[in-house]
């Protein structure tokens, strides 16, 4: 379709939204035979550049590798409080290079039926610079920041306070994303960390995280080959793909490919 008029373009656009609109989700193949339809010597070549096409205006949304979706949910970007941002400008500050993202707890909220009484903001930074990324904080006169806790030092100290600040290591590679100059995490690494950290986000376990997955996935697109990957860095992904089979009504096909 190199030569094809911007009105025939915007005609096969619309087919293709009438077509599949309603629909969890659409394969790779599925798509592949749509545009068949209109070019019968369709070349796999051409086609990526179709799929780079729908996806670049924002019409399709990729949710694994073989598998999209029309892009009618918006992308997760986690509101910032300024105690984040505060937070997030000290770090900038001292270490220009480092890779890290901040966010809190809080924004698990609209996720949850029962909803948490305190939060925990969550630092996290290369794992060479997270003792003095730690003790800058501290000198900088953040309050209640802890180092990297174990489970004991969650259950007697960090469970009882309001706004603790939590400094962990960042799991290399892992999906974040930038919102208003902070660097903060994505709806895949959220997911995924609610999952494994366990002892830390206690207040977010059993059916309360079945709850928290499902409405993620209603109200916003979800790349389940980003999730998937993540959850293989942090050694969880057969774990998560159980507990999605199990415990969730997000659709198997869709992060079944």
């Amino acid at each position: 379709m190199p030569k094809a008029t911007t009105l025939v373009r915007d005609f096969i656009t619309e087919k293709l939204k009438q077509t599949f609109t309603g629909r969890e989700s659409l394969s790779r193949q599925e798509l592949f035979d749509f545009f068949l339809q209109f070019e019968p010597d369709l070349k796999e070549s051409t086609f990526r550049w179709r799929i780079y096409n729908l996806k670049d205006k924002n019409i399709i949304s990729p949710i694994s590798r073989q598998r999209f979706t029309l892009a009618h949910k918006p992308i997760f970007e986690p509101l910032i409080g300024e105690h984040e941002r505060k937070i997030s400008t000290l770090i900038r500050k001292r270490f220009k290079e480092l890779k890290f993202a901040v966010w809190s707890t809080r924004i698990v909220s609209e996720f949850m039926l029962h909803q948490p009484a305190r939060f925990i903001i969550i630092v996290e930074v290369e794992k060479v610079a997270i003792e003095p990324v730690f003790y800058y904080l501290k000198d900088s006169n953040i309050k209640d920041v802890f180092l990297d806790p174990e489970e004991k030092e969650i259950d007697r100290y960090i469970s009882g306070l309001e706004n603790a600040v939590v400094v962990l290591p960042l799991v290399s590679k892992a999906p974040i994303q930038g919102i208003k100059s902070t660097a903060t995490i994505t709806i895949e690494k959220l997911l995924v960390d609610l999952f494994s950290d366990k002892q830390l986000f206690s207040a977010y376990q059993g059916g309360e995280l079945a709850h928290i997955y499902d409405n993620a996935y209603r109200r916003y697109t979800i790349n389940f080959t980003k999730l998937f990957s993540y959850a293989t860095r942090r050694r969880k992904a057969q774990d998560v793909k159980n507990f999605l089979i199990q415990k969730t009504e997000i659709p198997q096909a869709i992060f079944n490919d």
